[in-house]
């Protein structure tokens, strides 16, 4: 089963949008940084996160090759990056009734999902990425 290497979508699955086919790769439409030619021809710059590869999908080395070289290859916007990081709490599958579950799902967002935590940012990404998680828990605590 094919999947983006920093987000983990998996590309058969209808509710994501089609990935972006570039030199022989296909690319992730959430992660990679796709760019325009004046033609409108679609291209993904070298350097650029959201490979789809076949490898397993909680392989970390695979999300830290793609994510990083020396530095982020490309950041996530901070909207996105906080959207993405609360889609993937939910998907999360560890103890959530814990009170370090936070930290613990932090640990592994900087494992497994490293392109999220390359928002820019004054403070600690914990302390922001921690703050998102306790919004949006309480949202979803006011809808029941």
């Amino acid at each position: 089963m094919s999947h983006c290497a920093s987000c983990s979508r998996v590309t058969d699955d209808p509710a994501n949008k089609k990935p972006v086919p570039f030199n022989g790769d296909l690319w992730c439409p959430y992660c990679a940084n796709i760019s325009k030619t004046p033609t409108g021809q679609l291209f993904v710059p070298f350097s650029s996160p959201g490979r789809i590869v076949e490898v397993n999908r909680d392989d970390p080395l695979e999300a830290w090759i793609d994510c990083f070289e020396m530095k982020p290859k490309h950041r996530i916007l901070v909207k996105n990056a906080k959207k993405e990081i609360q889609r993937a709490w939910e998907l999360w599958n560890g103890d959530k009734t814990t009170d370090i579950a936070m930290f613990l799902f932090f640990g592994w967002l900087t494992r497994h999902r490293p392109y999220f935590l390359t928002f820019r940012s004054k403070g600690d990404p914990w302390q922001t990425v921690h703050t998102w998680l306790i919004q949006h828990e309480s949202r979803a605590q006011r809808k029941c």
